[in-house]
């Protein structure tokens, strides 16, 4: 089964680049059992080849394309963080259950203490430190932070 698994998969028609993966990695498209059997050669010998320039182009253009595509799909309804150094935030807590220490994980509070960001890491990272001290307590992703409402 793996193998035919693998035959097609090779020999179907990408969404991406519009051409097959045996063509694009291999030069040629690959037989079929049929055609090792018989030969089905196309009749006018027009065979699909990769040896022109365009065809490398054409099928590079339609990667760009469909990349793309699937940027503006996964972009769509997402906006850019607005959290600034000095904001005073919250983040999300990860709730671990320990029967050992007798906690229960749906009793615990799901967010922490008011914290600062003290430094913007890159664009989806910050460090956050103790409001009081100015001690740097730990690193957030912005999804998991939530500005804080006195």
């Amino acid at each position: 089964m793996g193998r035919r698994l693998a035959f097609a998969f090779n020999s179907a028609l990408h969404e991406s680049t519009k051409t097959t993966p045996d063509l694009l990695f291999l030069g040629r498209e690959i037989k079929t059992p049929l055609e090792t059997r018989w030969d089905l050669s196309p009749m006018d010998g027009n065979a699909k080849s990769v040896a022109s320039q365009s065809f490398w182009e054409k099928a590079y253009q339609n990667l760009k394309s469909a990349h793309k595509r699937v940027a503006q799909r996964f972009n769509k309804g997402r906006s850019p963080h607005q959290f600034r150094v000095g904001d005073t935030v919250m983040y999300r807590k990860h709730l671990v259950s320990s029967k050992s220490k007798n906690v229960t994980g749906k009793l615990l509070l799901r967010w922490s203490e008011p914290l600062v960001i003290a430094k913007v890491v890159n664009s989806n990272n910050v460090s956050l430190a103790n409001p009081n001290t100015g001690v740097i307590v730990r690193k957030a992703h912005v999804s998991q932070l939530k500005p804080y409402i006195k």
